[in-house]
Parts: structure tokens; C-alpha cells; sequence
């Protein structure tokens, strides 16, 4: 029987919002897609299956603290995460992330230092590119050395949004 995580979705100025959870924490957040899309992400990434749960606590907390990052009133998220996949390079490495501080921004270089393998920074990208969590694990605050943005999903777009939103310094 396949795992059956419980979801929300909900506005956002980037559009819909969606944000899955298990019973650990939050497994999944996204942005830019249909609600088949989402489901067949979910499916697709961790073999799941999932539940609307529009009353439940721990999405309710997602949604509330996502808006209040969007409105500029919270710059630190307080909530439970489960990564459901990824090695464990990839979990150290957006582990390293959650330090990286609000309005600030990090390179992929000073990440790989962070996890002990200096000489990682495009790994680093790497597991940035396969981040479940997005915004809860800041990947947006990894740039290049010289300040250029680097990756995002194909969405640099939405990395740039996101580091104006914070009022972070970088070059454009």
C-alpha cells in the first residue's frame, strides 16, 4: 500500500501554492503547476498518494507562515520537515541551507565547505536541483561566487522575486 501524504494548496503571489505533508513533517512545497501536475509529482517523486486535508494543523501552520514570508512579516519558518528522499549528501546539504540567514545569500562553494566536500560546489547545485522543500529549505539563497543567480529550476525568475522580496544584495 502506498504511502498517503496530506496536502493543501493555496494563493501566493508566485500563484498556486501547494504543500504536502506526512506525518513527520513537511515533505513537499511548489509552486507554478496544475493540480495534476502536483499529484503526479508526488506520485512520481515518492511513490505516494495524496489526501486534501484542508483543516489539518500542520498544513493550516504551512499556509499561515508562507503568507506571513510573502507579506514580510516572518523571516524565519518554524515548521517540521521530512525529507522523504535524497542521500545523504543531498539532506546534509539542505540541511547546511536552513542556516543561511533571511536577506542574505550564500555560493554554492561556501555550501560545500559547510558539508566538508570544498570541492562540491556544482554537487551542491545538484542537490539544490532535487530540493522537495523549497523556500522551508532556502535554496534561493545559494547564488554564484561573483553574485549571478545560477539555477533554479529553469525559474530564475522566481530565485530573483524571492531574494528582492528578502532585500537581499546580489548583482542583477
Amino acid at each position: 500500500m502506498k504511502q498517503v501524504l496530506k496536502y493543501t494548496v493555496f494563493p501566493t503571489p508566485l500563484g498556486p501554492m501547494y504543500a504536502a505533508a506526512s506525518e513527520a513533517g513537511v515533505c513537499r512545497v511548489t509552486s507554478g503547476v496544475t493540480d495534476e501536475a502536483f499529484a503526479t509529482d508526488v506520485l512520481n517523486r515518492f511513490d505516494a498518494q495524496l489526501a486534501f486535508v484542508p483543516d489539518d494543523r500542520l498544513l493550516a501552520a504551512v499556509e499561515d507562515q508562507i503568507t506571513r514570508y510573502f507579506e514580510g512579516k516572518l523571516k524565519d519558518f518554524d515548521l517540521p520537515v521530512d525529507f522523504l528522499r535524497g542521500t545523504s549528501f543531498t539532506r546534509q546539504v539542505w540541511t547546511a541551507q536552513q542556516a543561511i540567514p533571511y536577506g542574505q545569500w550564500r555560493s554554492y562553494k561556501w555550501v560545500a565547505e559547510q558539508v566538508r566536500r570544498p570541492r562540491a560546489a556544482r554537487a551542491v547545485g545538484q542537490a539544490n536541483s532535487s530540493n522537495d522543500i523549497g523556500l522551508l529549505i532556502p535554496c534561493h539563497r545559494v547564488i554564484t561566487s561573483d553574485g549571478r543567480l545560477g539555477g533554479y529550476g529553469g525559474r530564475p525568475e522566481v530565485k530573483a522575486f524571492l531574494l528582492d522580496l528578502e532585500g537581499t544584495d546580489y548583482n542583477r
